[in-house]
């Protein structure tokens, strides 16, 4: 047969033989389509075609005989109108073997989901993660998610495996209500930013990450085991000497854990406050620590009242290593703070040594404040403002002037506290930080000239802002007063009255 030949007809093609070489025949009327014929004698039928940016195209369509020569001009026909419309059937042919190779694994979703977590996009619009809440997810997928789930094509992941999955870890692994939550939390967040970003149809997870009910929990340190911890504690504090043992449940603590879980315990903050704690968050002389919204709990600042007891242990800190920035230097990595986790496993390591039930340092908080309420008459709304808990009662102007009221009854409380934790008792002329009448009045002053250079600049809500908080720190106005007095403020700056902001500001 002749090579040169267009084929037209089925008989043409059942002559064509094999050679040595592939060749190919042109389909007569169907522009573009065309035979090869292998060496292997296979026939196969093909479509050239020219994408629009100007790359040569060829698209295999079925062999001889299973796709007929009448199929294959039809085949070729709708090729040719999905060129015209734009469209590259190679490419798109390579991009779709490509997805069913490239399984879409549960890690890999999980990545994508703390991604989005940091900027926001985790869950429609919702806040940014903190790298810490990320840190504990990461940690929490780590132990317990990615074994089990983290190589799978999460599109395949079964509501009945998940639910064997949290079975497993109630009856074999025995977690607790509030682990098994976080567990399923983590798991059930990531399938639903899936769902969210439709790559999901359904969350598997919905309704069975919580397979136990949450409990209350209960546990406090009574005054004979607080004051054991403080003992331990401060023992840690002191420079180790020669021969003193560094590993081990006998091993006494490291000098920066002890002090860390003093300040801890006298302040009644929490474990991550403290052991991320930045040098350049302390007024030691003002006796204020300011605990920034980035590193607090529900985002906003909290201000600590430092007491006497609290301060000596900060001195005592602050000389572990007078270069590094933190207060709690890690001993274990370079520049960097003291693990979080730490405490927590020093706690459980001083109540095993000394033979007292376990217990973490979130006990300590509900203790100091069960004790403040229950013993000293401290009303649960101070109490929850020394706690850093967010208030919903109080004062109802700006959220930032609102964090800095309240100060001297948080201070007189975390006093109180620390006397009954130490055994002290108040004694006059101790290294409180208030300060004298004089000192304050010259404070105000100062105050008072800040915010009338902030209102001549036209900055005149942090004018009234600057205002409030140095007259909540001077404390010669009542609360309800000052609450007062910052809404008359604001309203003023609101309008864009300066003369009246400046009127006000001289009236304090």
């Amino acid at each position: 047969m002749d090579r040169s030949v267009q084929l037209t007809t089925d008989r043409q093609i059942l002559a064509l033989r094999p050679t040595k070489t592939i060749y190919e025949k042109k389909i007569t009327g169907s522009r573009g389509l065309s035979l090869r014929v292998l060496p292997s004698s296979t026939k196969q039928f093909e479509f050239r075609y020219t994408n629009r940016q100007g790359a040569r195209r060829r698209l295999a369509l079925g062999t001889y005989p299973d796709l007929s020569l009448a199929e294959a001009r039809l085949k070729a026909a709708g090729v040719r109108v999905a060129v015209a419309d734009g469209h590259d059937p190679v490419a798109e042919r390579q991009a779709a073997r490509a997805k069913a190779l490239k399984i879409e694994t549960l890690d890999a979703l999980a990545e994508d989901y703390w991604a989005a977590a940091e900027v926001g996009l985790h869950g429609g619009r919702r806040k940014p993660k903190r790298a810490v809440t990320i840190g504990n997810e990461r940690s929490v997928w780590r132990n317990h998610i990615t074994s089990v789930f983290g190589s799978r094509d999460f599109s395949g992941i079964k509501r009945a495996e998940i639910k064997a999955f949290m079975r497993t870890l109630v009856v074999d692994k025995k977690l607790s209500p509030a682990s098994l939550a976080s567990i399923g939390g983590v798991l059930h967040a990531v399938l639903g930013f899936a769902v969210m970003e439709e790559r999901l149809e359904a969350n598997p997870a919905v309704g069975l990450a919580r397979p136990l009910a949450l409990t209350s929990r209960e546990r406090m340190f009574d005054d004979a085991q607080l004051k054991v911890l403080w003992a331990a504690a401060g023992d840690a504090s002191l420079p180790r000497s020669p021969g003193d043992k560094t590993a081990g449940i006998h091993a006494r603590l490291e000098p920066a854990m002890g002090l860390a879980i003093q300040l801890l315990m006298l302040t009644l903050t929490r474990r991550n406050e403290v052991a991320g704690a930045l040098k350049s968050e302390f007024d030691l002389e003002a006796g204020l620590w300011t605990i920034p919204s980035a590193r607090a709990k529900a985002a906003h600042r909290h201000v600590v009242p430092l007491s006497p007891e609290s301060l000596d242990v900060l001195e005592a800190a602050f000389a572990l290593d007078p270069r590094s920035p933190y207060v709690f230097p890690s001993d274990r990595v370079e520049g960097q703070h003291l693990d979080p986790h730490a405490i927590t496993r020093a706690f459980a390591r001083t109540c095993a040594r000394r033979k007292i039930e376990s217990g973490s340092p979130h006990d300590v908080r509900r203790s100091g404040a069960t004790t403040l309420t229950g013993r000293y008459g401290v009303t649960r709304f101070i109490v929850g403002l020394v706690l850093g808990h967010t208030p919903n009662e109080g004062a109802a102007v700006t959220g930032v002037y609102d964090r800095h009221t309240y100060i001297p009854e948080k201070r007189a409380a975390l006093e109180t506290w620390a006397r009954h934790l130490t055994g002290a008792s108040a004694v006059a002329g101790s290294k409180s930080p208030a300060r004298a009448t004089a000192a304050v009045d010259a404070d105000l002053v100062q105050t008072k000239a800040r915010a009338r250079t902030n209102a001549e600049q036209g900055e005149l809500q942090n004018a009234v802002l600057v205002m409030c908080m140095g007259a909540a720190r001077a404390s010669e106005e009542g609360n309800v007063h000052l609450d007062i007095l910052a809404q008359a403020g604001m309203e003023f700056a609101s309008r864009g009255a300066k003369d009246h902001v400046l009127r006000w500001i001289d009236g304090f």
